[in-house]
């Protein structure tokens, strides 16, 4: 199948199998991030008790979130340095309409996180604050967080762990495989459960299949970075059981709110909601890659 996504392990001069590629892909992000977290401690000025749960200040976020360079770092070393290939060819060159991909992306993220959201203020599950203008400067901070963490992840899984497993193992397979690393990922989350790693698993499918049919990475890297700003910084949501701080709204379950709706202390992507909208964006993905495919076969 035509797709830079794909062919890029092809350009190796010396390809990662996927069991090594996903070896490679937990050193990077166990490795790296550890690495640059502990640099930017006293940078910031955060204890390293913060970091471990419990409330989010601006410092503490970015700290954990501009550690993810340390995964991108690591993994940029091996794809030059071992496979021998260039970084463009783990998703994003060569790609055209790209401002157009980055708004649908963004646009993407806003539409199907309002679904959940506008759900549980109509059933009257949140407690709703006041705007907090103050914080707009640590808001947008946080933006430039959230551009490292979920673009690094996005490189990882749809990227890299899914072009070496579909060299081997084909599509299908590869999909699956990214989808059930992605959420495994998440299984040391604050707060996680079945619900909540059930949904990731649907994100991680809807995103791999967008990925292949657009060609690049470059909508679904804007679809996980508006994703995960919009819920925590903007909204003031859990993401991930992460409890941001520095945010511009404030949406709050209220005691005894139904948490199979919040999604509880885990945040929106616990909600059953949620996992309704996810299942139509997983088959619309799939749709838009059956389409491609026809596209790529002349058929």
């Amino acid at each position: 199948m035509d797709s830079v996504v794909l062919n890029g392990a092809s350009t190796a001069r010396r390809p990662t199998g996927p069991v090594l590629g996903l070896l490679v892909v937990v050193a990077c992000l166990l490795v790296g991030p550890a690495v640059v977290t502990l640099a930017l401690v006293p940078v910031f000025g955060v204890s390293p008790m913060a970091l471990v749960g419990g409330p989010m200040a601006i410092g503490t976020q970015m700290v954990l979130l501009l550690g993810f360079l340390g995964a991108s770092g690591l993994l940029a070393v091996w794809v030059l340095a071992k496979e021998r290939r260039p970084l463009a060819s783990l998703g994003f060159f060569p790609a055209t309409r790209i401002g157009a991909h980055l708004g649908f992306g963004a646009g993407a993220a806003v539409v199907l996180l309002a679904i959940p959201v506008v759900v549980n203020l109509a059933a009257g599950q949140y407690l709703v604050g006041p705007v907090r203008f103050a914080q707009a400067g640590a808001v947008l901070l946080a933006l430039v967080g959230f551009a490292v963490q979920a673009c690094t992840e996005e490189v990882l899984n749809r990227g890299y762990l899914l072009q070496t497993a579909y060299r081997k193992w084909g599509l299908t397979a590869a999909l699956v495989f990214q989808a059930v690393v992605f959420a495994l990922l998440h299984g040391a989350n604050f707060q996680v459960g079945v619900l909540p790693l059930v949904n990731i698993l649907l994100i991680g499918l809807t995103l791999g299949m967008w990925a292949v049919a657009e060609g690049s990475l470059w909508g679904v890297c804007a679809f996980h970075v508006v994703w995960n700003w919009c819920q925590g910084n903007v909204a003031g949501i859990e993401v991930s059981g992460m409890d941001i701080q520095a945010t511009l709204l404030s949406l709050d379950p209220l005691p005894g709110a139904a948490a199979l709706l919040t999604g509880g202390a885990f945040g929106i992507e616990g909600s059953l909601v949620t996992t309704a909208a996810l299942l139509t964006t997983t088959v619309l993905a799939y749709r838009a890659l059956q389409k491609r495919r026809l596209v790529s076969t002349g058929t």
